[in-house]
């Protein structure tokens, strides 16, 4: 459930996802991000809450924010524009199913990314998402670039907890193409790019961020 903030501009979306796993997510990024600064791509950015806060925990990054979805689009800039920041960029229209992300190009992001970041989209959405996100970022990633993959997962063909059952029957109840992805269809499929899981790290909620990076 999302909902309009009344306490800011009118467009500003508030998640309560945000708000759960933020912090946590940021503690992960501390202890991967080794560079002193750099690009960092984040994909269906959603209401831009967490690029405002990667933005905030990270001045020395550049972050360039995206999503498919005029709302979120809107809510993004909303949210960059009540709370400024230089290292935070304009958001832009990113469809990861697209054969080709256009980065590098005139008023498009750099060609080249440290790191790549996305927050519980392969669950809602088809698998052909999952693999547009690891093509896209095998083309976009530097050679010592990480991909940063959070949400809920399943291990072995198994639920890790039976809320995560639940979550996963109502998503299939809503499309059919939506629901929990495997890890290791998710371990296979990166593969395929040149990518490989390097770490997991469990999460509180029965969530994981997933860490990949070039396979050689």
């Amino acid at each position: 459930m999302v909902r309009k903030n009344k306490l800011m501009a009118c467009d500003c979306i508030d998640t309560p996802a945000y708000h759960r796993n933020c912090i946590h997510i940021v503690e992960v990024l501390k202890s991967e991000l080794k560079s002193d600064n750099g690009d960092i791509l984040e994909i269906a950015s959603g209401s831009g809450q967490h690029a405002l806060a990667f933005a905030r925990a990270f001045p020395n990054y550049i972050f360039w924010p995206s999503d498919i979805s005029a709302d979120y689009l809107n809510s993004i800039e909303a949210w960059r524009k009540n709370k400024p920041l230089e290292n935070l960029k304009a958001p832009f229209k990113l469809d990861v199913l697209a054969r080709s992300w256009n980065m590098g190009e005139i008023n498009r992001p750099p060609g080249v990314f440290d790191a790549i970041i996305n927050i519980n989209m392969v669950h809602i959405s088809p698998i052909q998402a999952a693999e547009g996100l690891f093509r896209g970022s095998s083309k976009y990633m530097g050679e010592d670039g990480k991909l940063f993959l959070y949400g809920p997962f399943k291990i072995n063909g198994e639920h890790t907890a039976q809320s995560n059952r639940e979550f996963d029957e109502i998503l299939r109840a809503r499309n059919s193409t939506w629901g929990l992805r495997d890890l290791e269809e998710l371990s296979d499929l990166a593969l395929t790019f040149k990518l490989v899981l390097q770490r997991r790290v469990s999460m509180p909620s029965n969530n994981f961020v997933l860490i990949f990076c070039r396979n050689g």
